[in-house]
């Protein structure tokens, strides 16, 4: 069978790239024949095209976008892409109107091998992940209405997508409420990675066919990783990532930080590894800021890492701390998914927390920037870690399986026993 994954965004996000080839993996462990391509967030004129698909590459052939320009040649500017927003625009409601026969005549030869991918693939799977939301602001509301015109084009052309372990909303605004819906009650088949979102949100519409599983990216296998890291075995090892968060929080989350981690050092005799987990968003920069305001007497049991590590060996990586404290969703699910009791920062939305609701894990979650909370967190996880790594093993064998029992659901293949 043949199965064409939409939507792929970058090798430099890590948890973006662990997504796609934990789905990639876990289709061919379901459909041992299973030919798969995968089409771009970035179109063939936007230089990221060829610098952010590197890794994804060395596992599937990668098409570029049909719509959603992030970049107009070598230009972010604004008024240039808004124009390509409303030539895509045009051209999507062209193709809306247009009998299926003449939708190739609306692109570049590059464009149209991506559409070949759709109409000879036998399941379009939108891969996992949290873009189909929205903040208030029309940019954002845009954004979200361009990521939707390849599931009306697939719908169109009769391949109505998979949403596969994807979280959804918020989306706003009457308009991006109304598309987003007319997309969601089309897809094939609708599989969440947590259910904390439709509780949250009641105008989400789904399909009738739809499930809550968890997020894929848990079930990726690990890269081993060669690398002298100077890690220390005869102390409390605590993994951490952070991230840029809202201005207007940015100090409380920092000050966060720099408690906990004089907390991890003072009271349970810990070395603390940052790592670098997205490194197109300035991850370093954000985590040496909260580097600098610690005091001069912990910093020599802080180690920064720097370097760009791919996202599977990140996962190997992963697997040397004792516990692990992370902003980034998928730096915990990482090392969750190697048995390392974690905890995670919320930043956006329900995934956090939903996410960790289906191991059963929600208390783990902070919602607000409270050190004081952050650090009780922080002492329960170190006390109870053996028992927490036990209980996460034994969940995600039970996530698998029933992962699995949906891709047969959704996805029968002639060969699969």
């Amino acid at each position: 069978m043949k199965y064409a994954l939409i939507n792929c965004y970058s090798d430099n996000n890590r948890g973006d790239l662990a997504i796609i080839l934990a789905t990639i993996q876990l289709i061919r462990e379901h459909d041992k024949n299973a030919e798969i391509s995968g089409i771009s967030t970035y179109n063939i004129t936007d230089p990221c095209y060829e610098s952010e698909h590197k890794l994804l590459a060395e596992h599937i052939r990668v098409f570029p976008s049909l719509f959603g320009v992030v970049n107009v040649g070598t230009s972010r500017a604004l008024p240039l892409k808004l124009l390509r927003f409303g030539f895509d625009t045009l051209r999507i409601s062209l193709c809306m109107v247009l009998p299926r026969g003449l939708i190739s005549l609306l692109f570049s030869d590059a464009e149209n091998s991506s559409i070949r991918q759709l109409l000879e693939a036998d399941y379009v799977v939108s891969k996992g992940g949290s873009f189909i939301c929205s903040e208030r602001d029309l940019r954002s509301q845009i954004a979200l209405i361009r990521v939707l015109y390849i599931f009306l084009l697939s719908i169109k052309l009769g391949k109505p997508p998979i949403v596969l372990c994807q979280s959804v909303g918020p989306y706003y605004g009457w308009l991006t409420r109304l598309l987003t819906n007319h997309v969601l009650k089309r897809c094939a088949a609708v599989i969440l990675r947590e259910d904390v979102c439709t509780e949250q949100y009641g105008y989400i519409e789904l399909p009738e066919f739809n499930q809550v599983a968890t997020d894929i990216a848990f079930f990726a296998d690990a890269l081993s990783a060669q690398t002298d890291l100077p890690f220390a075995f005869d102390r409390l090892r605590v993994g951490m990532t952070m991230k840029h968060v809202n201005p207007d929080q940015s100090d409380q989350y920092r000050d966060m930080f720099v408690a906990a981690i004089e907390h991890c050092v003072n009271h349970h005799n810990a070395r603390v590894y940052i790592f670098p987990h997205v490194t197109i968003e300035d991850d370093i920069g954000n985590a040496f800021e909260i580097y600098k305001r610690l005091p001069d007497k912990i910093k020599p049991y802080v180690v920064l890492l720097s370097d760009h590590y791919h996202a599977l060996q990140l996962k190997a990586i992963y697997k040397s701390m004792d516990v692990f404290v992370g902003t980034r969703l998928h730096s915990t699910i990482f090392a969750l998914s190697e048995h390392v009791p974690a905890i995670c920062v919320t930043y956006h939305g329900t995934k956090a927390f939903g996410v960790f609701k289906t191991l059963g894990l929600e208390e783990f979650v902070m919602t607000k920037y409270d050190a004081v909370l952050f650090c009780e967190k922080i002492d329960r996880l170190v006390s109870e870690r053996k028992e927490i790594s036990e209980r996460i093993a034994h969940i995600l064998t039970q996530r698998k399986f029933e992962l699995m029992r949906f891709f047969k659901a959704i996805m029968p293949a002639h060969n699969v026993a």
